[in-house]
């Protein structure tokens, strides 16, 4: 079981970016079925890490289950899904914090995909 007490920094930047609090238990978004126990880097970090945690990015970190974090692990094309399932729950949550700013200014404080950038410009 992961509390968002024992979070690392990638996992308070996930924890804070959803809205979830020190003690929330979230329910995997690979099954919809277990809980979480990890934050899984659809783009691996490797095993040593990478330079200035470039990858530790809202765009890259996916909650999942044991099960789904094995599997994720075993099978490459789970994490092209998960990228897709990630990108569309971005862009939900954008639109969500846009309409339910309390001061009623419009303000963007989210990660803004290079794709969505190229399609506003076009």
């Amino acid at each position: 079981m992961l509390s968002m007490k024992t979070l690392k920094n990638y996992k308070k930047l996930f924890a804070d970016f959803w809205g979830y609090h020190e003690y929330d238990i979230p329910i995997c978004w690979g099954c919809y079925r277990q809980q979480v126990v990890d934050i899984h880097h659809l783009i691996p970090k490797g095993m040593g890490g990478v330079k200035n945690n470039r990858l530790n990015r809202i765009d890259n970190l996916f909650p999942v289950c044991r099960s789904c974090h094995n599997k994720a692990h075993s099978n490459k094309a789970i994490n092209e899904d998960w990228k897709e399932k990630l990108k569309e729950r971005i862009k939900e949550k954008e639109w969500e914090n846009l309409y339910n700013n309390k001061n009623g200014s419009i303000k963007w404080i989210h990660v803004v995909l290079t794709e969505d950038l190229v399609q506003m410009q076009n």
